[in-house]
């Protein structure tokens, strides 16, 4: 009996956590069911402001998804780091990383107090061999959005050469 209470705690934690990543655009393809079954997988993070996310050439294998807070988007050049971008509530990051296992390619450091749900290589291998239907919609979104940032990092180049 007393590991009924420790179940609820264990049902209540997924909950809100499906509650929270819900309320993102990037959950929007997913069933309210599929998205309580991907909060058993994620792991959560806190951020204060200017704690670092993530740091470029680090290994590491997982995605992130900003449900609450920004990031902004560090890229180590001969001067110092340049901001490249600021990802907003939402947004994912680590797409690569966790497809392809290479190193982080820029850093990240919270702009403000943000909270983040994390999703491992091991994590998502776990998905697709639990639930496999929602693994394959998973790697589709990651697919697609690999493709945007894809199309959008070859417009501003054109838009560079041009210059």
């Amino acid at each position: 009996m007393g590991n009924i209470p420790e179940k609820k705690i264990h049902f209540e934690k997924y909950a809100k956590y499906a509650q929270i990543l819900e309320k993102t655009r990037w959950a929007s393809e997913f069933s309210w069911d599929d998205i309580r079954k991907i909060c058993h997988y994620i792991h959560p993070v806190s951020a204060k402001k200017g704690a670092v996310i993530f740091k470029e050439g680090a290994d590491e294998e997982s995605l992130g998804i900003i449900v609450k807070g920004s990031i902004d988007i560090l890229k180590q050049g001969d001067d110092g780091n340049k901001k490249v971008a600021t990802l907003k509530s939402s947004q994912t990051f680590g797409e690569m990383a966790l497809l392809d296992g290479e190193p982080r390619s820029a850093s990240g450091v919270a702009a403000e107090d943000t909270i983040i749900f994390f999703i491992s290589k091991q994590s998502l291998i776990d998905i697709a061999s639990d639930h496999p239907k929602l693994g394959f919609q998973i790697l589709w979104k990651i697919s697609k959005l690999i493709s945007q940032h894809l199309r959008k990092t070859t417009g501003k180049l054109v838009d560079y050469m041009e210059k």
